[in-house]
């Protein structure tokens, strides 16, 4: 019994120095080490004023890696039996708690939420894509507070790219008060640098969000104060981001065919499975090399579209459409593996077309595929109870350990709060020619506002049932920030009318 006794209290020794020390190291926490590395302010005319207080390390070894491995698997079990709490009010007063929460000048970085404390570089590229969209309805503090986190979590990205001489990484986890580790869940990311250059581009252009959404709204409700933040981001960091982005060109594209390489694995927003040139990938690559273009920085166009010394991105474009349209189904195909084009496998993920403005809702080819993509998600039921699900089916052979065993419709049959979102913007823009767009539109963004009263939050994603996604070993994170995105999307349905006046 004494020898029992001893080692009950070692364990319980052992693991609150485990809590104690993961706590410290999330940057979320109040007893947190982690402080900003970056801090905001405002010059005379309201221009934000970016400015670096701390220096920060990248530390890559076994060791490093497996401590944060730790971590990340202590965080992500303990919340599914002490999660998040769910936020009292009404809609406005729940979304108004998880900005609070989220968006905080007085932490480093912004992060999806609850388990995820790490710092994923995708985040603000896909998740977050409508935070610097000044036409959503707040407080004029609330909007500054956006602008300066968007800024300090971007200087970071760009620093850890820099302290990695351009190497990429999906995740980047710190493991004391300044020094992270670089990770990538699984496999070389494909939309870290998008995420980047997308960002960048939206600092700096007040109108790049709302050419792709358009709404009647003619003023915007703020002024864009990341201007001149933003360009001096692009300046510091220039020669990094120009490597890195020409370094991942050459990794991923194929020569031959213009496409991702089928023979690569690479981590993207649904980073749990394997797939071979994925629609997700192509569209992300066509639009990191336009980004970064846009943004001046020089980039090697691949062989294949290069025209006269310049990127051919019509081509780019047709050249990707002609191989994953399925005009049959009406669905761009998941990947180029022999299994999805022989099962024409559909995922949530083609309506990034909309925000990423791949594909223009005012050109009528265009137009075209983008309602025969809305008519065989709803063909499917897709939508129901409300939408998105990211796929029809679980693809277990393809998942990787963890998700394949733990949680195994995490990126199958469920449904995600993000593709929810971009599915009904597309509704929103084809309401301009069918109002019947607008209903179903409507009818979704009812279905997401019931889910914040009744969760008190804005979950990460659903089960099949639109129950909250839980098995036993992973839950939905319930504050994540990406409400911003269902805020964006209210606003578009709220002022869709004009747009054919």
């Amino acid at each position: 019994m004494k020898k029992l006794f001893s080692l009950i209290v070692f364990l319980i020794i052992i693991f609150s120095l485990g809590f104690w020390w993961v706590d410290k190291n999330n940057p979320y926490s109040k007893n947190t080490w982690v402080k900003p590395f970056f801090t905001t302010s405002f010059d005379k005319n309201g221009q934000i004023i970016l400015k670096k207080t701390r220096n920060l390390y990248v530390f890559n070894s076994p060791f490093s890696k497996l401590l944060m491995y730790f971590q990340s698997i202590f965080r992500v079990e303990t919340d599914v039996y002490f999660s998040e709490r769910p936020f009292k009010g009404n809609e406005q007063q729940i979304i108004d708690q998880i900005h609070n929460e989220r968006f905080n000048v007085n932490t480093p970085y912004t992060i999806s939420g609850g388990h995820f404390p790490d710092l994923y570089v995708r985040n603000f590229g896909v998740f977050y894509s409508a935070m610097l969209d000044s036409r959503i309805p707040s407080s004029k503090s609330d909007w500054e507070t956006r602008q300066r986190v968007t800024l300090q979590t971007i200087a970071i990205d760009l620093e850890l790219l820099k302290q990695t001489n351009g190497q990429e990484y999906t995740t980047f986890t710190p493991i004391n008060s300044n020094t992270f580790v670089g990770t990538n869940f699984n496999t070389y990311p494909s939309d870290s640098l998008f995420a980047i250059v997308y960002t960048l581009n939206a600092a700096i252009n007040p109108n790049f969000i709302s050419i792709s959404l358009p709404a009647k709204i003619n003023d915007f409700n703020y002024s864009l104060q990341t201007t001149n933040a933003a360009k001096n981001l692009v300046s510091t960091y220039k020669l990094t981001l120009t490597k890195a982005i020409n370094n991942y060109l050459i990794y991923v594209i194929d020569s031959n065919t213009g496409l991702i390489k089928k023979d690569i694995t690479l981590s993207s927003a649904r980073d749990s499975i394997k797939r071979q040139s994925s629609f997700y990938d192509n569209v992300i690559a066509w639009g990191t090399a336009k980004d970064a273009i846009s943004l001046g920085l020089k980039i090697n166009c691949p062989n294949f579209y290069l025209n006269s010394n310049s990127c051919d991105f019509n081509k780019w474009k047709e050249n990707i459409i002609k191989n994953f349209w399925d005009d049959r189904d009406g669905l761009f195909i998941n990947d180029l593996s022999s299994e999805s084009i022989k099962n024409h496998e559909y995922t949530g993920e083609e309506f990034i077309v909309t925000s990423l403005n791949f594909l223009d809702f005012r050109n009528s080819d265009d137009r075209a595929k983008l309602i025969k993509m809305v008519n065989y998600v709803q063909k499917n039921n897709l939508d129901k109870p409300f939408p998105l699900f990211y796929a029809q089916k679980d693809e277990v052979n393809n998942l990787y350990f963890f998700v394949h065993y733990f949680a195994t419709s995490y990126m199958g049959q469920s449904i995600w709060s993000h593709l929810g979102q971009e599915y009904i913007e597309t509704l929103i823009l084809l309401g301009n020619y069918d109002p019947k767009f607008l209903s179903d539109a409507e009818s979704g963004l009812d279905a997401y506002k019931n889910n914040i009263l009744k969760y008190g939050g804005y979950p990460e994603l659903y089960d099949k049932n639109g129950n909250i996604f839980k098995t036993p070993f992973y839950k939905s994170m319930l504050h994540t920030g990406w409400v911003i995105n269902y805020e964006q999307a209210k606003m578009m349905l709220e002022n869709t009318t004009m747009l054919n006046q």
